[in-house]
């Protein structure tokens, strides 16, 4: 891997440093149709917010409901505010005088962190006695606003000098319920008799508006909270195309707050062109990730140029791009070679062109094929072909059955035969790959875990671009048990993790629980300590994970606790061989603790892996 850096091309004798990333300013864009409740939450997490940000950070607030209202930094002593109407897009007439006026709507945190204070002590609940998803709320209009606040001349207060920002802009979308007013906005009810009609004119708007936003390098993300239907499908274009990310949160609590300062602090570049090359004899037929393909005319450099051409959306290190090949004919030579370049301007605005280059070797015999396959990699290559066509939940139903369909074409093709049997066993060199396999089917991803369909949706699109390690553990989870000397041993994500004298903890991605045994529990000294540790991992583990996971802690026997039980595997139910040969220890365990491990299952009917992998007549992998 080569990274070429240009500092020279767009500004002579510029030199990248640090200060420059954060000269880009952050617009928030508040709902402010909140109850009492949501909003001291929403309060608290931006107050947090501002206080977290670098001094030379420039930062713009609005708010939106039936109108959008632009504060005034100039204004010191009260929150001032120029209202618009949000029932059509703003003329370009208000929006000169919006921002050819007197009025500092975007301004350096050192010089007016006690003015986004005031604001924001200053916001107040929703006042009418409508139903939350009742309320107009004209978002999109709200957007549009941010947009030419951004790109129209922002005057500084600390000099009064007109600066043009450089670099990946932000919008920070804080929403708690769905775009029902203005442009690209939907009618309160399904039952309205045009819906369908206008929510496929709200959907071509909203892409429409994002693309508007990558066009200007500014990315939207937009981070939902609280119990009302959000319309995911309308909002989640508008993220997409600008190259954000649209996110749930239960409330504006904690996890909403962390995920605000990692929206507006996380590392990305802009200007992305993603090139692919590679032998001849290999195709390219699919690319999954934060893009989409782009004509570019390369005849100058290449003359039979093949290759092919993606623009990222964006840049960032908690996304990826997965690509799927065929071969086009029998490989004659001993290595297949690929290219890929990517450019792209960093967030201290520097040119990069990182070129990587692989060769693999091609090889004669199965077994040296399937020694080579990377089972983790393998399952999160299958996941995202998968999710990509689960575009709902009857989709995702379909999608189980593929999956079951495809471990047994494994096992049929690269497995052997049980000798006097109709069984497979599936190949020993692929030992991971089904049990990934099963936790991807039964999962949040393709299972009924989860009961919205929005959570579904945006679980599934943050899946589709997310980094390898974060796909990995989306698709499987981790599961770590503490020990009382204060370290974590790992296990398999099986029920039998639940020992009723343990502290686990089991990462799931997007969500990470810690689960405390009742035996350990009612000790209060140890359970405290061991909850304190279990807090600890859990927030080195996501410390740069974006979205941030919520983080939950539960007691066995708690309604809650049927969160960290459907992720599990339900392993108790095979027969005791299978039990340790897979969870080897349970082999550590006393008869007694034993007897209490299998009393705490008994309300289970879920298949186990064995029975699963049996259904398919497919003999399990031995442990690796």
């Amino acid at each position: 891997m080569v990274d070429y850096v240009q500092t020279g091309k767009k500004r002579p004798g510029f030199i990248p440093i640090p200060d420059s990333r954060i000269s880009a300013p952050i617009v928030l864009v508040i709902d402010e149709c909140l109850d009492e409740p949501h909003l001291q939450h929403l309060q608290s997490s931006l107050h947090a917010f501002v206080d977290s940000l670098h001094p030379s950070t420039k930062l713009g607030i609005i708010l939106y409901g039936r109108t959008v209202s632009v504060y005034d930094f100039s204004e010191e002593s009260i929150a001032s505010a120029d209202v618009l109407p949000g029932d059509k897009s703003p003329t370009q007439e208000s929006l000169k005088a919006l921002i050819y006026g007197s009025g500092i709507y975007l301004s350096q945190i050192h010089a007016s962190l006690s003015v986004a204070h005031a604001i924001f002590s200053s916001l107040r609940p929703y006042k009418l006695n409508l139903p939350e998803a009742s309320r107009d709320r004209c978002l999109g209009t709200a957007v549009e606003v941010a947009l030419a606040i951004i790109q129209g001349p922002s005057a500084e207060m600390s000099r009064g000098v007109v600066k043009r920002s450089s670099g990946n802009s932000r919008i920070i979308v804080c929403a708690g319920g769905p775009n029902t007013y203005g442009p690209g906005s939907v009618p309160h009810s399904f039952s309205h008799p045009n819906y369908a009609h206008m929510e496929k004119t709200a959907l071509k708007w909203m892409e429409h508006l994002g693309q508007e936003s990558h066009r200007h390098n500014i990315v939207v993300d937009i981070l939902c909270a609280g119990t009302c239907p959000l319309r995911v499908p309308v909002l989640q274009p508008l993220a997409k195309a600008s190259g954000g990310v649209l996110v749930l949160h239960d409330d504006f609590g904690e996890a909403f707050g962390v995920n605000l300062q990692r929206a507006a602090t996380r590392a990305a570049g802009s200007h992305g062109l993603l090139e692919i090359r590679c032998s001849d004899d290999i195709l390219i037929s699919q690319v999954v990730g934060p893009g989409e393909e782009a004509h570019v005319d390369t005849h100058e450099t290449f003359k039979n140029d093949s290759s092919l051409y993606i623009q990222m959306l964006s840049v960032e290190e908690t996304q990826s791009f997965a690509l799927f090949m065929e071969t086009k004919r029998d490989m004659k030579s001993d290595y297949i070679y690929y290219q890929f370049a990517i450019q792209f301007s960093n967030v201290y605005q520097a040119d990069i062109y990182r070129v990587i280059t692989v060769r693999l070797p091609a090889v004669d015999s199965i077994s040296a094929y399937l020694e080579s396959v990377q089972d983790e990699v393998a399952a999160v290559l299958i996941a995202k072909r998968t999710l990509l066509r689960a575009k709902n939940y009857n989709n995702a139903v379909d999608m189980q059955s593929t999956i079951d369909e495809r471990v047994k074409d494994i096992a049929l093709k690269f497995g052997s035969q049980v000798p006097k049997s109709k069984l497979y066993r599936f190949p020993k060199e692929l030992s991971l790959l089904p049990e990934l396999l099963f936790h991807l089917r039964r999962g949040p991803l393709l299972g009924n875990i989860i009961g919205h369909e929005d959570e579904r949706s945006v679980l599934r699109n943050l899946f589709l671009n997310a980094s390898f390690d974060l796909s990995l553990r989306m698709v499987a989870p981790r599961c770590l048990m503490h020990r009382e000397e204060g370290t974590f041993e790992e296990l398999p994500a099986h029920d039998l993790a639940m020992q009723s004298d343990a502290a686990v903890v089991l990462d799931h991605g997007t969500d990470v629980f810690i689960w405390l045994g009742a035996e350990l529990a009612a000790d209060e000294g140890r359970s405290a300590a061991a909850l304190a540790a279990c807090r600890t991992l859990a927030e080195e583990l996501t410390e740069v994970r974006f979205p941030a996971p919520r983080i939950l802690s539960f007691k066995e026997g708690s309604s809650q606790a049927r969160y960290f039980v459907s992720r599990l595997i339900p392993a108790h139910k095979d027969p005791p061989y299978e039990q340790e040969a897979r969870f080897p220890q349970l082999q550590t365990l006393t008869t007694e603790k034993r007897t209490k491990l299998k009393s705490s299952f008994l309300h289970f009917d879920e298949p186990s892996f064995c029975e699963w992998m049996r259904s398919l007549k497919v003999v399990p992998p031995e442990p690796s």
